[in-house]
């Protein structure tokens, strides 16, 4: 069969139909709201409702919701451009299993597009005196062959188009209040022929720039299966059907029909074609409802007839519908649709009985028609107007229509990037591999685009915090980013106290599977090179010595709070004094090239008049010998830490490392020690990140609360953030509590925020990723598993995200501990 489109031609985001219609189409970037948060849902209603208050005078409108393939190939073959040459092969490598893996569960990979069409003329047939106007006012009752023919088409299109700037830059200020855009020629092209295509695979850059009309119908659709349409194009084939919103409940609140379609676990439509209607016509009916009403109250009294309920609450619902009428509603006429499709009949019928069910659960009746498919779909095409539709028309109030919840999306993450995982649907409890398997949003996400200035993003800041409490997935997370930056042209600086990322990585490489199966990964992990500064090699005494690599005044504040760290001079003045005077003295001594370093000052002090200022310097050189701060106190002959590799992972040996939530009072003194070592290591992670202003680097700087718990780290933290955007690096901070990332001046220094469970601070968590600290966001926190977090990205947008790896092999090196046969039975026996 010869299919139709009323198509007759485009320009810019204006679309001209068959039967003179001239509609503007705009695409609405979705605000991310996660379903807990009522508040900014009730809000994006009420912007919602005063927009379609605002286009009344326009009469009809379209508003349509659809999966538009993501093209991960396209995406990664990008990102790709900045892969550095020796993991160009390895990184490409997994993005293509990426893209396989993820398609062979989720089958064609899609975003929601939410599109609104405004009929912004009908009627073009107006007066004019210009010969010239009048063949172009009568342009739309000229066949095709006719235009063609007389050479009108090409030359008329952009002037006739002109005389409907001005409306639609009206419709537009409107659109911009919702964060709207004009649609391209080419996704205006597209839409249109996505009508024809729905989910077979194609390549959309082939299919937005098919302009003629039987380019735009070139499928064949096969309306005789009854419920469902059959298309077959080159590509292939698929199954669709219409499923129509027949009712819903008296109370619309909450309804959300555009949230509840994105909520499936398949590809949905959903279409809404609505005319307003006339104010006055409203009035009539509602005073014919009225007397028709007393008309057969009178009739049921007369028969003696027993009281109805119904026809009381219609009553009710009347009464309030003529007081609302002084406030000026806005009323209209709509229906709504959804469309699914299947690879075959069975699938899309499973699919539309699973959104019949979902629906009915929230009192609002849906049919999937049988003899009218192929009618549906020809009154969902792009350009065509509601005329006098008796079926299915909901009747309602803008007010009541805004609870469609149009625009609102689980978008998260950036457009171009690694794959992350995917956004966590509801406030549920759900394990990690169930919120996996039920949502389709996939999360994108590279970390080192925040401080290029992109459009939309609400920061330039490229740093990065990941808190939360052990064992909820945090490490995990760091890993799996830091084989991603891998694959990046970025220099890498890990540390890691804990000395567990060199065991787990080079245990995997001892396995022979792996080896054998994944050579490419073992390739990656075997170059990582490890720094190990163990203070019972004289080889590492003194490489983080501030004298020694740093200068001027960042060597003396450095230097000074070391010795601070880990001898209190409260009250003692007199040593304080001679300290300050012996460090700037050493300082000089090195600025002139002589071979000194912080045991010079300790040697300062030891030579002082004063017993006090001598005691001090003997008890700084006994605590300073054959432990940690060995690593710190030098003579000032050290070579330093060579960290020229591509990814270098920091480790210590000898940490004694205390509890995030023991008391500092009560550190033993190994404790305050190992404390002590992280205010130079900080300053020796910031002098990596500030080497070249030309080279990308990235420093992930593991437990960092034990830098905020010592003699001024938040002041380091500070300073290690500074270098961020104007040396091209990037500071992960990875820490067990939002309060050692956030203080007053700190807000907004990190772009991107990962934030797992933390019991004991849920409200500092909600409070730090920008959600209301309400119950219902309360409990979205609590009910996170392990491997779920919140992701606040760089566009500002927050919700909740389940960290997904693909890979088996990546998940065998991030392992953090060896499950014994005991605790593997105890998951077993779970029931």
């Amino acid at each position: 069969m010869k299919l139709k489109t009323p198509l007759k031609t485009v320009h810019h985001n204006l679309m001209l139909t068959k039967s003179g219609d001239v509609w503007a189409y705009y695409q609405i970037m979705p605000e991310v709201i996660p379903s807990s948060n009522l508040g900014k849902i009730e809000e994006s209603k009420k912007r919602m409702e005063m927009l379609f208050e605002a286009l009344e005078k326009y009469k009809d409108f379209h508003l349509e919701m659809y999966p538009r393939q993501m093209e991960l190939q396209k995406r990664f073959s990008m990102m790709e451009q900045d892969f550095h040459d020796d993991t160009k092969e390895i990184g490409q490598y997994y993005n293509s299993e990426t893209i396989h893996l993820l398609e062979q569960e989720l089958g064609l990979i899609t975003e929601n597009c939410f599109i609104l069409g405004v009929r912004i003329k009908g009627e073009l047939l107006e007066g004019s005196d210009d010969m010239k106007d009048v063949v172009k006012n009568t342009f739309m009752s000229i066949t095709d062959t006719m235009v063609n023919w007389l050479g009108l088409d090409r030359n008329m299109s952009s002037e006739f188009f002109e005389r409907f700037k001005e409306a639609e830059k009206s419709i537009f200020s409107h659109i911009l209040s919702v964060g709207g855009k004009r649609l391209t020629e080419d996704h205006l092209i597209y839409v249109n022929r996505y009508n024809f295509l729905r989910d077979i695979h194609h390549e959309i850059e082939n299919e937005k720039v098919k302009r003629g009309i039987t380019s735009i119908t070139d499928s064949i659709i096969d309306p005789t299966e009854p419920g469902y349409l059959r298309i077959q194009t080159t590509e292939g084939q698929t199954y669709m059907s219409y499923i129509v919103v027949n009712s819903f409940p008296d109370n619309m609140e909450y309804t959300h029909l555009f949230q509840q379609a994105q909520n499936m676990p398949f590809p949905v439509e959903v279409h809404i074609k609505g005319k307003y209607q006339d104010k006055d016509s409203v009035n009539r009916k509602i005073q014919f409802t009225k007397q028709r009403l007393k008309e057969t109250d009178k009739d049921r009294a007369s028969a003696g007839e027993d009281y109805d309920d119904q026809e009381e609450s219609y009553k009710d619902m009347l009464n309030y519908l003529q007081t609302t009428m002084k406030d000026n509603p806005v009323f209209m006429n709509w229906v709504a649709t959804f469309v699914v499709y299947g690879k075959n009949k069975q699938e899309c019928k499973a699919n539309a009985n699973v959104i019949v069910q979902s629906m009915k659960d929230l009192d609002v009746h849906c049919v999937k028609p049988i003899a009218d498919q192929l009618q549906l779909f020809y009154k969902f095409l792009h350009g065509e107007s509601l005329q006098f539709e008796r079926n299915w028309v909901q009747s309602t109030s803008n007010v009541a229509f805004a609870e469609n919840l149009f625009g609102v999306t689980n978008k998260l993450g950036s457009e171009i990037g690694f794959y992350f995982g995917r956004v966590v649907k509801g406030n549920d409890e759900i394990s990690l591999d169930d919120s996996i398997a039920s949502s389709r949003d996939i999360v994108l996400f590279h970390p080192f685009i925040a401080n290029e200035g992109i459009a939309g993003a609400v920061t330039d800041s490229p740093h990065i915090s990941i808190t939360g409490q052990t064992g909820k997935g945090k490490s995990f997370l760091v890993k799996l980013i830091l084989v991603y930056l891998s694959f990046l042209d970025t220099k890498i600086l890990m540390t890691d106290p804990k000395n567990e990322i060199k065991y787990w990585f080079e245990k995997t490489l001892e396995n022979p599977e792996v080896r054998v199966k994944y050579p490419l990964f073992a390739d990656l992990i075997s170059k990582f090179h490890y720094v190990t500064l163990d203070p019972n090699d004289k080889k590492n005494w003194g490489v983080l010595d501030p004298i020694c690599f740093l200068k001027g005044v960042e060597a003396h504040d450095t230097a000074q709070a070391v010795v601070e760290q880990i001898y209190d001079m409260h009250g003692k003045d007199d040593v304080k004094t001679e300290l300050l005077k012996g460090l700037t003295k050493v300082i000089e001594q090195r600025a002139r090239g002589e071979k000194v370093g912080l045991m010079h000052v300790v040697y300062h002090l030891q030579e002082s008049d004063s017993e006090n200022i001598r005691n001090a310097g003997e008890l700084l050189y006994q605590m300073s010998q054959n432990n940690v701060l060995s690593l710190i106190f030098s003579d000032g002959d050290v070579e330093g830490v060579h960290l020229d590799h591509k990814v270098n992972i920091l480790q210590i040996e000898g940490l004694d490392l205390p509890k995030e939530d023991d008391d500092p009072r009560y550190y033993s003194d190994g404790e305050r020690k190992s404390l002590c070592l992280m205010i130079p290591l900080a300053k020796f992670c910031e002098k990596f990140g500030s080497r070249d202003k030309q080279e990308n680097t990235a420093v992930m700087f593991d437990e960092a609360w034990m830098l905020t718990n010592a003699r001024g780290g938040k002041k380091l933290v500070k300073s290690m953030r500074r270098v961020g955007r104007s040396y091209k690096n990037q500071l992960y901070l990875i820490t067990q509590s939002v309060g050692d990332v956030q203080s007053d001046d700190d807000r907004g220094n990190f772009g991107a925020r990962f934030a797992f469970d933390e019991d004991s601070e849920r409200d500092d968590i909600l409070d730090y990723m920008g959600l209301q600290k309400v119950d219902s966001n309360r409990e979205l926190v609590k009910n996170m598993q392990k491997g779920q977090c919140l992701f606040k990205d760089f566009y500002g947008r927050t919700g909740k995200l389940a960290i997904d790896c693909l890979f088996d092999e990546w998940k065998e090196a991030f392992k953090t501990v060896e499950k014994s046969h005991s605790a593997r039975a105890e998951e077993e026996m779970m029931i």
